[in-house]
């Protein structure tokens, strides 16, 4: 495969990004080196010697390369087998932040994806954007209604910009499978299945919308975490609009305020909330960073704020000719109604653009392995990653049980707060890698969330660690699992089939004692690939039984030549004639066969 020409500036920009920086062993693993050098990058990544130095100059290149690359670097920090650590954990912390797009080309994008002119629309639409990203960029605005809303809106042109640069990736991910034995090991062409996965999802709003109803429906029983509402209507492809929540970052947090108020139970909730997503739901947010989260103070977390007055409200609500006005009027009372002030911290988490599903095979895997770490049973947890893992041809079991076992072991002796579930989990599948067992990709993911999540944690309570909760949140999954299996309807229900069997049992006992005196009773054994290796076996003798009578036929003959020189002639062309024969019908016997 030759890569296509107008690839070769974007070819040379991907290989210097990976020789600039510190990374020309992983170039040379993966045969980048060699394909297009370009030698003023190559001198160029000489200027430090410093690794986190070079990691962070290689996390700011993959933002100046654009959006593809940015969402390529964030697919590569769920990798550890490809990267360095030290790199996974500056591409952990990727965020982009890109110039704003005009306010004019927002408007126009919003008034053509909502169907409306922006006044009409919106109270107040704020030009200034309070963020802005690779994808799109999120402003504040507030409803005809008096909600205070934030509005997502997609940059022009991005899908068309993007496709292209996943073309060049997967062309080059492609070529470095079929050219490098390194390339094919670690399946580069999975990781840009992932990517083009991951966009697909991120350009469309609207599955966006529907992971953050399900989260909200979900994690309804978890007082402490906010998920904003999604306002139907307003939000489309490419608008995305939710009610907004005020709080602050994580990283933002004074220390009065976390000597004013108590961050542990938040932190256990989230990490518990996230067990239930992966365990029992099966489908979890993926990307939990302290960007995506944010602590909202007690009597701040009314995200709705009216400020307008009825007649204001009248408009935001539906109503035909048929409508009264007082339920109208209602309707909006009730929306516009405040929500109860709590005194508890909470966390509000946002941008559920990234998500990930597991199968129930995987969910139960996830489960032991989960476990499995929190009590340090290694051979547990290695047996486990085997079975939910993809072996390749060089896979050596033994080997690498001992390696997790000695893993798993090495957080024997360290205190329950020195244990992080993500810095285990990562250092796992970086093992099952250099192995040769592939992990699923949704492992990787949940990997990178339960490392986000340590993190989170870490930074609301600094002696917190997830582990002690997973070990409390797996004893009480499997105690309710137990009730529900010894539930009275269960045993009921067992109970009725056994009775079911019972009665039965008499008449199925004595139509097999009937059919015993009468001789009835017959067993039939299927064995169509015994019965196929007897006539193989059949054939070898009867081949073998063919030659040792051509080689007595030879001896005779040989004997009788001295003393019956005719006879011997005569054995002599027997035996030729013979041979003969067995040689072609073995000949065509095997082409038939074939």
């Amino acid at each position: 495969m030759i890569l296509a020409p107008r690839y070769l500036p974007r070819l040379a920009a991907t290989i210097g990004l990976f020789t600039r920086y510190g990374l020309r062993d992983f170039a040379r693993r993966q045969g980048l080196q060699g394909i297009a050098p370009d030698p003023a990058e190559a001198e160029e990544g000489e200027e430090s010697s410093d690794a986190r130095e070079q990691a962070i100059a290689f996390r700011r290149r993959l933002v100046e390369l654009g959006p593809a690359y940015i969402k390529l670097g964030q697919v590569l920090s769920t990798r550890p087998d490809l990267l360095p650590a030290i790199y996974v954990e500056e591409l952990e912390q990727l965020q982009d932040d890109v110039d704003p797009v005009p306010f004019a080309i927002v408007s126009a994008t919003v008034e053509k994806e909502l169907q409306g002119r922006l006044s009409k629309l919106f109270a107040s639409f704020d030009e200034e954007p309070l963020g802005t990203a690779s994808l799109g960029q999120v402003h504040a605005a507030e409803l005809r209604n008096g909600r205070s809303v934030v509005v997502k809106v997609q940059r022009p042109g991005i899908r068309a910009q993007l496709a292209d640069d996943v073309e060049f990736f997967r062309e080059l991910a492609t070529f470095l499978a079929a050219h490098s034995r390194a390339g094919a090991r670690v399946d580069l062409v999975g990781v840009i299945q992932q990517l083009e996965r991951a966009l697909a999802d991120e350009l469309d709003y609207r599955i966006e919308a529907r992971n953050a109803a399900s989260m909200r429906r979900s994690l309804a029983t978890y007082p402490r975490l906010l998920i904003p509402k999604v306002i139907e209507g307003y939000t489309t492809e490419k608008v995305l609009t939710t009610e907004r929540i005020r709080g602050v970052k994580i990283s933002e947090i004074s220390p009065l305020t976390r000597l004013d108020y108590d961050f542990r139970p938040v932190a256990e909730e989230i990490v518990r909330a996230y067990l239930q997503q992966i365990t029992i739901d099966g489908h979890f947010h993926a990307d939990p960073h302290p960007g995506n989260i944010f602590v909202v103070l007690p009597g701040t977390e009314n995200p709705w704020t009216p400020s307008e007055t009825v007649a204001n409200n009248r408009r935001s609500v539906t109503r035909t000719a048929h409508t009264p006005l007082a339920i109208v009027e209602e309707k909006a009372r009730e929306e516009a109604a405040p929500l109860p002030v709590d005194l508890d911290v909470k966390l509000s988490l946002i941008d559920f653009g990234m998500t990930a599903r597991l199968s129930s095979e995987l969910k139960e895997g996830v489960i032991r392995l989960l476990t499995a770490i929190a009590d340090n049973r290694g051979d547990e947890a290695a047996g486990t990653m085997v079975e939910m893992g993809d072996p390749i041809e060089d896979f050596d079991r033994t080997a690498y049980q001992r390696e997790i076992a000695a893993l798993i072991g090495r957080n024997y002796d360290l205190s329950i707060g020195e244990v992080q579930a993500g810095e285990v989990m990562y250092e796992l599948i970086n093992a099952s890698y250099q192995h040769g067992l592939r992990m699923p990709a949704e492992l990787t993911l949940l990997a990178k969330t339960l490392f986000n999540l340590d993190a989170v944690g870490r930074s609301l309570d600094p002696t917190f660690s997830p582990i002690e909760t997973i070990r409390e949140f797996g004893d009480r999954l499997v105690t309710e699992r137990a009730r529900q299996e010894f539930s009275p309807r269960r045993m009921l229900q067992a109970a009725a089939e056994a009775g079911d069997l019972i009665a039965s049992l008499p008449h199925r006992i004595d139509l097999i004692s009937t059919r015993l005196a009468n001789n009835e009773f017959a067993v039939r054994v299927d064995t169509p690939q015994i019965e196929s290796l007897l006539s193989g076996l059949q054939k070898v003798a009867n081949r073998i039984f063919s030659g040792l009578i051509l080689a007595g036929l030879l001896v005779a003959s040989a004997m009788l030549m001295p003393h019956r020189r005719s006879l011997g002639t005569i054995g002599f062309w027997i035996a030729g004639g013979l041979g003969v024969y067995m040689v072609l019908t073995i000949w065509f016997n095997d082409r038939k066969r074939r």
